[in-house]
């Protein structure tokens, strides 16, 4: 038995968890033709085997690398300096020298060292951060084609009961044509119909396989055109409060970015203030004087004179960075909340419609054409009236179907924009 497509989201929460921990063993290259494919291993597959994430892990060993190198201070120099050489007899060549060795030091102020480190953590931060937006968005594209799959396939079966009732329908024709009791063009229409119906079905079957190749292609595989969807698009699932989103509009993942972006621009800031200070260099060394042949410390302190901060063209462009940062934040948080509502309203507008027809309009056409079927049978109805009584099902038969893709797949974007699963909210409802 299918399992619900509520449970969707469910399954690509719990993967996220597992490929956090790293105990999810990778997929198989392909998929066997002819398989009925599952949710979890579509998600696992596309995860562990698209060529879009690989790239990742070498940014993320990037960056990390680049927080130890911002750990790291100035390190000591040694010098050494000699004086008086070449001089005149009888002090020539180095005899009159004056050598000295000097360590060196910079000492950086300014809490420097920190500030880079911060720098660098952020970097890495929103690293990490793109890498989840990455993965989930890998995993929306994923879910997104086992809807178009399911859709496709559901279709299929809609073209393929299409063609049996074309079938039958042409088989009373052709009765009622042997006995007399209707003209040989009600024959040829019914024929001509099973014709088209059949058109129909290679077309849907068609569609089917070019989703299965699409959802193949998200970990790399070809020639997948015989995957079938193990799950169906009803019943519609619940949808938690609105106001439940509202709150967890906070968590979305293009908020988290733009924070941890706006995060490492603060922290560029403050590094840009920091490298305006100066910093002070103290050396300590030895001296030996060959004429005299006596040794001498020496001991020294650098300082840059600045008169004007040298960095303050870094200040006033990261001060910048930070405010545009600050702004494309809050912008995007006013979008993602109109966003959210639009899609709100859509999603409980497009299950009513749903509803309705389910529970509705399509008992009623199958009943009407189920009635006109018998009637033609006995001479009471025309084959016009059996021809438009089959095509009001058939079109309401595919607006169902079509409004459930199209619920799931806003109800999927919705997830991906808010970052909180459907699935999970109403098992939380249920529990209480």
């Amino acid at each position: 038995m299918k399992s619900r497509i509520s449970g969707w989201r469910l399954v690509a929460s719990s993967l996220l968890c597992l490929f956090a921990s790293g105990n999810l063993i990778a997929a198989n290259a392909s998929v066997p033709a002819g398989t009925e494919i599952t949710l979890q291993e579509v998600l696992s597959r596309a995860v562990e085997q698209n060529p879009a994430l690989a790239v990742y892990p070498y940014r993320l060993r990037a960056a990390d690398a680049a927080v130890i190198q911002s750990s790291l201070g100035p390190q000591p120099e040694l010098s050494v300096e000699i004086e008086n050489i070449a001089g005149d007899a009888p002090l020539n060549g180095v005899e009159g020298a004056q050598i000295t060795v000097a360590l060196s030091q910079l000492i950086e102020l300014g809490n420097k060292r920190d500030s880079r480190s911060e720098v660098a953590t952020r970097a890495l931060n929103t690293e990490q951060q793109g890498y989840a937006i990455a993965r989930l968005d890998v995993l929306g594209e994923a879910v997104t084609r086992y809807i178009t799959l399911a859709r496709f396939e559901e279709e299929l079966a809609l073209a393929e009961r299409t063609l049996a009732l074309a079938n039958k329908a042409e088989q009373a024709a052709r009765r009622r044509v042997n006995a007399g009791a209707a003209p040989k063009a009600d024959l040829t229409r019914m024929t001509l119909a099973s014709r088209h119906a059949d058109i129909a079905r290679r077309r849907a079957d068609m569609e089917r396989g070019r989703a299965s190749q699409q959802l193949a292609a998200l970990w790399g595989q070809q020639g997948a055109d015989q995957l079938h969807a193990a799950t169906s698009l009803r019943p519609l699932p619940k949808l938690p409060p609105q106001e439940q989103m509202l709150d967890q509009l906070e968590q979305a993942p293009e908020l988290l970015q733009l924070a941890s972006e706006t995060r490492l621009h603060a922290a560029q800031s403050r590094l840009a203030n920091a490298r305006g200070s100066r910093d002070v260099t103290v050396s300590v060394g030895a001296r030996h004087d060959r004429v005299d042949d006596n040794n001498t410390l020496v001991l020294g302190v650098s300082v840059p004179l600045n008169l004007k901060n040298p960095n303050r063209g870094n200040i006033a462009r990261a001060e910048s960075q930070l405010a545009a940062s600050e702004a494309q934040l809050q912008a995007r948080r006013i979008e993602l909340v109109a966003t959210l509502d639009t899609l709100y309203r859509s999603l409980s507008l497009l299950r009513e419609e749903l509803a309705l027809i389910d529970e509705s309009a399509l008992p009623l056409a199958r009943q009407l054409y189920a009635d006109i079927e018998d009637g033609y049978r006995s001479g009471r109805y025309s084959l016009l009236e059996l021809i438009d009584a089959q095509q009001e099902q058939l079109n309401l038969e595919y607006r169902a179907i079509n409004l459930a893709a199209q619920f799931h797949l806003q109800r999927n974007e919705l997830e991906r924009l808010t970052g909180l699963p459907f699935s999970q909210a109403d098992e939380q409802e249920n529990s209480q």
